[in-house]
């Protein structure tokens, strides 16, 4: 209501302040905005925010819905030039909004519940976002940290719904309270700084600034993930240290005193862009790895985690121990699949000639399974339709949603984060949890050592019976820390996602 009153009191003013010479009367909202735009560009605000208003005000009336985010996006962005921060974020938020309102995501694209497949016009689209958390960060109130987190969050679930092409039933903002002994940070990525916002269980939020480049971190990051795999041909090769301790300084050290303080023993990150590639156990304080003093789990979003008390009654063990559609035969595939039996005895299993991409889906369909343990190749490329899990017979694609049931976890032991787009692949990955229906997601961001590999998973499902699965994760990791496998390439792969309980 106030969009519409401001919108047609702007319509009002133009009758005499737009009978400039400068501006003929036209009609067309594109007419309106492109004009607005080059006032914009000519320095001319105040005539700039009044082509761009009746922008707005015709772009509503002819219920261009795309057309009105791009003109709220530009008048905001006329605002900040004149350093009029409040209405920036008024216009921008009520861009977002349109773009992702609450209860729906990309619901100006929900006719089809299609998002844009056009990459280009999503790549445009993101910056909205960022523009909008830059200045909440800056004027920095309280209810300004709180709108940023939702920002971020509406675009992390407009990220997974154009990675996965379609939609979510029910999508909004959540109450969720923490465990007081966790805590949540979001490291969010701008050009000229680093500001990371800390959650913890008494709703408060802390803020921190770091003076680095988004350039620097990209680079550092990519050389983090660029080293690590030295590990496997030279155990005490260090190479990757350097920029552990780096990003460690960046993304832990402002924070560690709130840590220290409040007692903290599991850190969820909610990374975005390049930082959902990053191993973040491995991060390193020049003494230890993060993994020694903390849990760590990730998640895509804390708006889309189940955070219910976790069940586990039906379960089911899919997986191959021989070779496979090119793939080659993994060694410990079978030990780790008589474990599994070992502990849970009562399982349905599929299991090479059994296991083919109908008879999983039939099977799912058929039975409300609250654990999936998947012990076979699969891949998490930049593209949806270029992720899968290899079965007997075909690849399992994402691309359609696979479980329309709630899981408590899915276990996928020999998965693989594709080279190429990292930030999308490893999206891919982050993003399974919340598309297969899953609470919680054990997976690896590279190709695992499989006999390491063998060992984490079952030192996790012996510790999980007793211990959160982030600790029970931690644990795990911790054992191999001790052995000779050490090196981070060895352990540091294997994230949990989602629910952390």
């Amino acid at each position: 209501m106030q969009l519409i009153i401001i919108m047609v009191s702007s319509l009002l003013i133009s009758l005499t302040v737009l009978a400039d010479d400068s501006i003929q009367p036209i009609s067309n909202h594109k007419d309106y905005g492109l004009l607005g735009e080059q006032l914009l560009q000519e320095q001319q605000y105040d005539k700039a925010i009044i082509a761009t208003r009746q922008a707005i005000f015709k772009a509503q009336e002819n219920n261009a819905v795309a057309w009105l985010i791009r003109w709220q996006w530009q008048l905001g962005k006329i605002f900040v030039k004149q350093g009029n921060t409040d209405q920036a974020i008024d216009a921008f938020s009520q861009a977002v909004h349109i773009l992702v309102p609450s209860g729906t995501a990309f619901g100006w694209q929900m006719t089809e519940c299609n998002v844009p497949n056009n990459i280009s016009l999503y790549q445009k689209l993101r910056p909205l976002f960022f523009e909008l958390i830059d200045l909440l960060l800056q004027r920095a109130k309280k209810a300004d940290l709180r709108h940023a987190i939702d920002t971020i969050e509406k675009l992390k679930v407009a990220d997974i719904e154009y990675y996965f092409n379609n939609c979510f039933n029910t999508i909004s903002e959540k109450n969720i309270v923490l465990d007081s002994t966790t805590a949540v940070i979001y490291p969010l990525l701008l050009n000229e700084r680093l500001e990371l916002l800390v959650s913890s269980d008494n709703n408060t939020i802390h803020q921190f600034k770091v003076i680095v480049k988004r350039g620097k971190v990209i680079d550092t990051v990519q050389k983090f993930r660029s080293y690590l795999p030295i590990g496997r041909y030279g155990q005490e090769n260090t190479d990757y240290l350097f920029y552990a301790q780096q990003l460690y300084q960046w993304l832990i050290e402002p924070l560690r005193e709130v840590l220290e303080r409040q007692s903290i023993d599991t850190i969820v990150f909610v990374p975005e862009g390049i930082l959902n590639m990053m191993p973040m156990a491995a991060l390193h304080d020049g003494k230890q790895f993060l993994i020694e003093n903390f849990a760590v789990a990730i998640t895509p979003s804390l708006n889309l985690t189940d955070l219910s008390p976790n069940f586990v009654e039906q379960i089911l063990i899919s997986g191959l121990t021989d070779k496979s559609q090119g793939y080659p035969k993994l060694p410990y595939a079978q030990a780790e699949i008589d474990f599994m039996i070992e502990i849970y005895p009562d399982v349905k299993k599929l299991l090479n000639k059994q296991f083919t991409a109908n008879d999983f889906k039939q099977s799912i369909k058929k039975s409300n399974y609250d654990l999936i343990h998947i012990v076979s190749h699969a891949e998490f490329a930049e593209n949806v339709k270029d992720s899968f899990i290899v079965t007997n017979d075909d690849k399992l694609r994402f691309n359609n949603k696979l479980f329309t049931k709630h899981l408590e976890l899915l276990t996928l032991s020999a998965c693989n984060t594709a080279q190429g787009d990292n930030e999308w692949a490893a999206l891919g990955l982050s993003g399974v949890a919340v598309q297969t229906g899953a609470k919680s997601s054990l997976a690896t961001l590279w190709k695992a050592h499989d006999e390491v590999t063998y060992h984490l998973i079952k030192d996790f499902y012996k510790y999980k019976s007793s211990n959160s699965k982030a600790k029970a994760l931690q644990k795990s990791q911790q054992e191999v820390l001790k052995s000779t496998f050490h090196h981070p390439f060895y352990w540091a792969d294997l994230v949990l996602i989602g629910n952390w309980l």
